[in-house]
């Protein structure tokens, strides 16, 4: 495999970390799956389909439609390249699974289709990287993943990107969260990309839970269409949709909502966004719907820039100019996620600080 392991690394998937599996593809060639916990199956989705018909049956497009759009369409029509993760009721699983999903440039066209389900009162991470093999590589990746959560189970879904200024992403992604389960979804993306759209749903059942946590820097000329629905369908569920933006010269849309649709509903969202650059542009839209009256949503929303005054104040302490910006930049992008496994957050982290580097 023609990629640098300081690649792999910077998007979350190192050979030398702790893991409970992983899966790795390149291009539409699987290059490993492996699993080493006893309750947890990961395996190609094509073998899945074999090993349980369900999968295709009733999982398969269960919460995305075929039709929904021209990306989910395409990969309809095609044999699917992707994982399915199953865990079994009442594992609990501490260590993460490692996902790598690499664009080569092989095919102007990259489809994958993954499928995650947790039995009731099971537990996982999974942290999924995203990256082309070499950072001038063109093309499209599209992802569809379809994650069907069981009562009282806890998925955290940490997704990294490091594409390329050449590359065009199109992720799809659906939730169904189970009566008291939880689901928590970190959102990490700091390199140049061409475009990346996306708005993933959560349909949460009663007393569950939903979160999704972004945090994107927009490089120069790259195009970010983002966001996250969160449709609190049973009562007493809560979502909150958390998102730190910084353009550097870059456009991101932001797109939040959370609809409260029956008694004891609770939402909360944040967008905060960090003007670098004047030809930079953070446009964010939260969006409130409440569908009845005992309800409680909120949100808030800013856009600034870094105060000439901290500046001044770190330089006081004797540091630079720019190393009092870079400082001031990461404590904006630290976004402290209740629940955030340690060992996960070690690699947002460090994808992070190699950003800020200069390292991606």
């Amino acid at each position: 495999m023609d990629i640098a392991p300081e690649r792999l690394v910077s998007m979350g998937y190192d050979s030398c970390a702790a893991s409970c599996g992983r899966f790795m593809v390149l291009d539409r060639d699987i290059l490993e799956f492996s699993c080493g916990i006893s309750g947890l199956h990961v395996m190609p989705l094509k073998t899945a389909f074999e090993v349980y018909p369900h999968v295709r049956e009733n999982l398969l497009f269960g919460l995305i439609p075929k039709d929904k759009n021209d990306f989910t369409k395409m990969a309809s029509r095609v044999d699917p390249v992707g994982y399915y993760v199953r865990v079994e009721k009442g594992v609990k699983i501490a260590d993460p699974m490692q996902a790598a999903f690499l664009f080569g440039g092989a095919h102007q066209d990259q489809l994958i289709h993954n499928i995650i389900e947790l039995e009731e009162g099971a537990s996982l991470d999974i942290v999924n990287g995203c990256a082309n093999t070499h950072a001038g590589t063109s093309g499209r990746h599209i992802g569809i993943t379809e994650t069907y959560l069981g009562k009282g189970s806890s998925l955290g879904y940490t997704m990294i990107h490091n594409w390329g200024p050449d590359m065009e992403v199109y992720p799809v992604g659906a939730v169904q969260v189970g009566e008291g389960a939880r689901y928590l979804s970190n959102y990490v993306s700091t390199s140049p990309v061409k475009r990346i759209e996306t708005y993933p749903k959560a349909t949460v059942g009663p007393h569950a839970s939903a979160r999704y946590y972004s945090i994107i820097y927009a490089r120069q000329s790259s195009y970010f269409d983002t966001g996250a629905f969160v449709a609190l369908e049973g009562e007493g569920s809560s979502g909150e949709i958390i998102s730190r933006v910084v353009s550097e010269g870059g456009t991101v849309i932001s797109r939040q909502t959370i609809s409260g649709e029956t008694k004891g509903c609770i939402g909360h969202m944040e967008c905060s966004g960090l003007l670098l650059a004047e030809n930079g542009v953070i446009h964010s839209i939260p969006e409130l719907r409440g569908k009845h009256p005992d309800i409680d949503l909120s949100h808030e929303a800013s856009i600034g820039r870094i105060s000439d005054e901290e500046v001044s104040y770190l330089m006081t302490r004797g540091l630079g100019k720019e190393e009092a910006r870079s400082l001031i930049i990461r404590g904006f992008l630290d976004v402290k996620i209740a629940g955030l496994p340690d060992r996960v957050k070690v690699i947002v982290d460090e994808v992070i600080e190699q950003a800020m580097s200069g390292k991606i």
